[in-house]
């Protein structure tokens, strides 16, 4: 089942996906090592992820699998969630696996309710930039694009992670996260599903269940 101009955006109060560079969509399938999987009508695998977003019981395994949009295929579930501390490791570890096998994968969580931001970019096997707002502390590699520029108008020349919490510039940018958004960084790394998601792709979106965390 196929999408159209009017097909709906991707929204959720706290929202969790995988970007990956690639239109094989059963290969990212293949290599999540997604089962039970099912085409889902496109409207409906939005308003399922909204639910999902929203569901407290662990563990995270619902997702669901966008047809291939502008080059990219992504999931999209709380098992994907960057800040959710027990999963961290594991999908930052998937990720970098699958920029090796695709060329770049990234993950990004994107809160309306003021928890957070997060994104992960990684390209062919090696992580360039992870950012988690609610935990500095777990930063890796080099703020770089819209990040770079939003932390020099701040006047942050180095990294956020390092900077003094009790400082002025600490509490500027973490009172916005320097209005940096994961759906800013995605949109100029790869696809924002909020704004771009429903246009102008082709193919069935998929709902499936993910392995459980090692």
């Amino acid at each position: 089942m196929g999408t159209s101009d009017s097909a709906p955006p991707i929204n959720a109060c706290w929202l969790s996906w995988l970007a990956v560079e690639t239109v094989e969509q059963t290969e990212v399938v293949k290599a999540l090592g997604l089962t039970d999987v099912q085409e889902i009508a496109w409207a409906d695998g939005a308003e399922l992820i909204d639910e999902v977003a929203h569901d407290e019981e662990e563990p995270f395994s619902t997702v669901v699998v966008t047809p291939p949009i502008q080059g990219w295929t992504l999931v999209v579930g709380p098992y994907f969630g960057l800040p959710y501390r027990q999963q961290t490791v594991h999908v930052t570890n998937l990720c970098r696996e699958l920029s090796a096998q695709f060329g770049k994968a990234q993950l990004f969580f994107h809160s309306e309710q003021n928890d957070g931001e997060a994104w992960l970019i990684a390209e062919q096997g090696r992580i360039l930039r992870r950012w988690i707002s609610e935990h500095p502390e777990l930063a890796l590699g080099e703020p770089f694009g819209v990040e770079r520029r939003l932390l020099d108008a701040y006047g942050i020349t180095g990294k956020p992670e390092n900077l003094d919490p009790n400082s002025d510039l600490a509490g500027d940018w973490a009172a916005t996260w320097g209005d940096c958004w994961a759906t800013t960084v995605a949109k100029e790394s790869s696809i924002d599903p909020t704004t771009a998601a429903g246009t102008g792709s082709t193919g069935s979106m998929l709902v499936a269940a993910a392995p459980t965390f090692e």
